[in-house]
């Protein structure tokens, strides 16, 4: 749809923070932005390896000794690959499963469970959850920030509950943007091609008052239609996106410090034989840090968040979320490092269906209040430690839910370290598994419905890894895992002629794969980093049940996942990158396994001014990514893509 449609207030945003950049007024970038984009393209493997990472235990960790198989997509990575959207930057993540559902939707996993509605990964921005209480997953096409004021994009594979409570099944995604004293300065960026159509953003940051910083930021997006595979032409759907927000820090540094930020959006989906899909949203969040002399340190959080979502002949749904967090970290004695937290939030959402699909009752109330301790045991100091912890919640459809963790973590030498846990998370039910009704709209008969009774889902998850660095330019991760997954949801054919297909919790399941990454540099100027990651699954039912779909539409889960990505810094400015992936085959519906490649060519033509040639999905004309019963068959097709970026 024509990007002319997209509100006044979104566009002139985002637009005026863009081209105010125009090169001809461009000017030297400043030190602190120069440097900010180059200080990671200077460390070592090793140096690397020391980056703290903050979303396995909520506290700061060194990357290298933390328990747990995660991940970190850094800022150069960003900016060295061609992704312009979040769900697309997922892709450079080990060992996480990105398909592209149609022009506007991505589905995101790790660990199996791959669905268009995929609902075992917790997502999210700078702490806060982005979660969905409609289905229990991400809405990915209504997420996005400026790449260049990412920090990091943390991916712990595994259990996350413990820490941060229902819904984190097999991982925790938190993407973490840089504070506001780290993007002075101003920068704009266009990226414009076959696909893009174009992506368009722009920020400012400088010094509000003494001690605090700020930064305002835009950005617009129109992304072209795939190709309908029934008809073999283009779909004609193509989807648009806007967003601006702001950013206000005090000094993270002082006893003392404080962050405020908020954010609008509003979007199109361009949809077939029908109406666009609308969106909106926005929402508010503030933090507060203090630390004590002590070491002790005290974080409390709250936002509050609205979002609206309108898909014709389908459902509207507009929903009102308040959450509040705090966490105490603090030393006890010389061997304990506690962590006490508590939550509450509470989302209120309405939710209209049409004559054959709605939701009953239509307005529902979602509160969840929980509590959770940690505490890590230097058993050995330096050497092993032992994690214990727990989050226990309340929620207003299955009461109390206890998700334990253990683990343990030896370090034997300073470049290698082992670790191992056994957890419990759970995934909450949701309106879709408990309100959800579908109808013959001629007869009124109810074909399918939820379960007011419906339990949660649960995983109990076993895992192993070892982080190695043989040498100063080469490191190794390994990781291990067994999961059990009980009471997932099914679907029970009726008993009775006339009666409807009911859901309930009579699936089970066992997985087991193993995930390597590693990273080599091979010469100063060139680095490589490369995954591999293999899954086994098995589903069974409990006896009795009827459930007929054995979980096949469940998970459409590949058994091997390749990845290799190459930075080459070239004379005079230039830079070519490559990132080449592997996935072999979906079962149910089938889709064969395929290979695809991305290429950039970066070109920094002087301090502050970037560009870069970035070609897509090269080795195919076209290529679909996830097919589901009952659903359009997209197809996507090579991309071109030409991108320019100032700093000044």
């Amino acid at each position: 749809m024509p990007a002319t449609r997209m509100p006044t207030y979104i566009c002139a945003a985002v637009v005026a923070a863009a081209f105010a950049a125009a090169p001809a007024r461009a000017q030297p970038p400043s030190p602190e932005a120069d440097m900010v984009a180059q200080d990671l393209k200077r460390l070592t493997l090793e140096e690397l390896a020391q980056l703290d990472v903050t979303s396995v235990s909520r506290r700061p960790e060194r990357r290298g000794d933390v328990a747990a198989a995660v991940s970190v997509i850094h800022d150069i990575d960003l900016q060295r690959s061609g992704a312009t959207t979040l769900a697309d930057a997922m892709r450079l993540a080990d060992a996480v499963d990105v398909a592209r559902v149609n022009p506007h939707s991505w589905a995101v996993t790790a660990r199996g469970f791959q669905i268009s509605t995929a609902n075992k990964l917790l997502v999210l921005l700078d702490g806060r959850s982005v979660y969905s209480p409609l289905f229990s997953g991400t809405f990915w096409e209504v997420q996005d920030a400026v790449f260049a004021d990412i920090d990091r994009i943390e991916v712990v594979r595994g259990p996350g509950g413990a820490t941060w409570g229902a819904n984190a099944v097999n991982g925790v995604v938190n993407i973490i943007t840089k504070s506001a004293a780290d993007t002075r300065g101003s920068l704009a960026a266009i990226t414009i091609g076959t696909d893009e159509l174009p992506v368009v953003s722009g920020r400012h940051g400088g010094r509000a008052w003494r001690g605090a910083d700020y930064r305002v930021y835009g950005k617009f997006r129109q992304r072209g239609a795939g190709a309908n595979v029934a008809t073999g032409s283009e779909a004609g759907n193509e989807a648009t996106m806007g967003h601006a927000g702001f950013r206000l820090d005090t000094d993270d540094r002082q006893p003392s410090s404080w962050s405020l930020q908020g954010e609008v959006y509003r979007g199109q989906l361009g949809l077939l034989n029908r109406d666009d899909g609308d969106l909106a949203g926005g929402h508010l969040m503030a933090r507060v840090t203090k630390r004590f002399r002590s070491g002790a340190r005290f974080t409390g959080q709250a936002y509050y968040d609205r979002t609206r979502r309108r898909i014709p002949q389908q459902f509207e749904e507009t929903r009102d979320t308040f959450e509040v967090d705090a966490q105490h970290a603090l030393e006890v004695g010389s061997r304990h490092h506690v962590i006490v937290g508590g939550q509450a939030r509470v989302s209120a959402g309405t939710d209209t269906g049409v004559a054959g699909f709605f939701f009953d009752p239509e307005d529902r109330t979602n509160s969840l209040v929980g509590f959770f301790v940690q505490d890590e045991i230097a058993v050995r100091p330096d050497r092993l430690f032992l994690i214990a912890g727990s989050k226990f919640e309340g929620n207003n459809y299955t009461g109390l839910e206890l998700q334990p963790t253990v683990r343990v973590r030896w370090r034997r030498t300073a470049r290698d370290t082992a670790w191992a846990a056994v957890s419990r998370a759970v995934r909450l039910p949701t309106r879709f598994d408990t309100d959800l009704r579908i109808v013959n709209p001629a007869t009124q008969q109810v074909l399918l419905s939820g379960s007011e009774g419906f339990d949660s889902e649960s995983v109990v998850a076993y895992e192993a890894g070892y982080r190695v660095q043989p040498h100063a330019s080469a490191a190794l991760d390994l990781a291990v895992f067994a999961n059990r997954y009980d009471d997932l949801r099914s679907q029970e054919p009726p008993a009775a002629s006339g009666s409807p297909v009911t859901l309930r919790n009579s699936l089970n399941a066992v997985t087991s794969g193993i995930e390597i990454a590693g990273s080599f540099q091979p010469a100063e100027r060139w680095r490589l980093h490369a995954s591999y990651s293999y899954l086994y699954e098995d589903f069974s039912t409990d006896p009795g049940s009827r459930d007929t779909t054995g979980g096949r539409f469940e998970a459409i889960d590949p058994s091997h996942l390749f990845k290799i990505r190459s930075y080459l810094d070239l004379p005079h400015g230039f830079e070519l990158d490559g990132f080449l992936r592997a996935i072999s085959s979906r079962p149910a519906p089938r889709l064969a396994g395929w290979t695809e490649l991305d290429v950039r060519l970066g070109w920094r033509l002087r301090p502050g001014w970037e560009l870069s040639l970035i070609g897509e999905n090269l080795l195919k004309d076209r290529q679909g990514e996830l097919f589901y019963p009952g659903s359009p068959r997209y197809e996507f097709e090579r991309a071109l893509h030409l991108r320019s970026l100032w700093r000044f």
